[in-house]
């Protein structure tokens, strides 16, 4: 963590975290500061990168039927180019919610919301399987899920 962040920097990420309407005055009022303090906080840790976006977390289950599946990768090469044009290749498929670079037998770890399982498979076929330097893939489709969150734990 960042030497950069005090007390009230991390209270504004903790609420902003809850509840990323917050208004400048409600965090002031939950920090017991003044809003323009708080105004100038929340500007930089927007500027610094700290804040990279606000977002409405969507409920998956009244949007949609999909499945959410946990494809691993294990590539072929794992020259420096091989690994950045693979990666370049599924950040570019919507489908492709998050892509983790990760150690152990695989090289790469998706997490990917797709409507079906005929949809997963077309979506392996076409879009995976193709890709230069793929070797083998292993699939782990959720069954429910227990937890879910987006906030990062922070001191308080």
């Amino acid at each position: 963590m960042s030497s950069h962040l005090d007390p009230t920097d991390l209270g504004i990420l903790n609420l902003l975290q809850e509840n990323g309407r917050l208004t400048n005055k409600e965090l002031a009022h939950h920090l017991n500061r003044t809003i323009s303090p708080i105004f100038d906080r929340r500007k930089r840790l927007e500027e610094m990168g700290y804040i990279k976006k606000y977002v409405a977390v969507l409920d998956r289950e009244k949007i949609t039927n999909s499945i959410v599946a946990f494809p691993q990768i294990a590539l072929n090469n794992h020259a420096e180019d091989s690994l950045a044009s693979f990666q370049q290749a599924v950040i570019a498929y919507p489908e492709v919610l998050e892509c983790y670079h990760i150690t152990g037998k695989y090289d790469f770890m998706l997490k990917i919301i797709i409507p079906d399982m005929n949809a997963y498979n077309t979506f392996l076929r076409q879009r995976i399987a193709p890709l230069t330097n793929v070797g083998s893939v292993h699939s782990s489709l959720v069954i429910s899920q227990a937890k879910a969150e987006t906030g990062l734990p922070l001191p308080t």
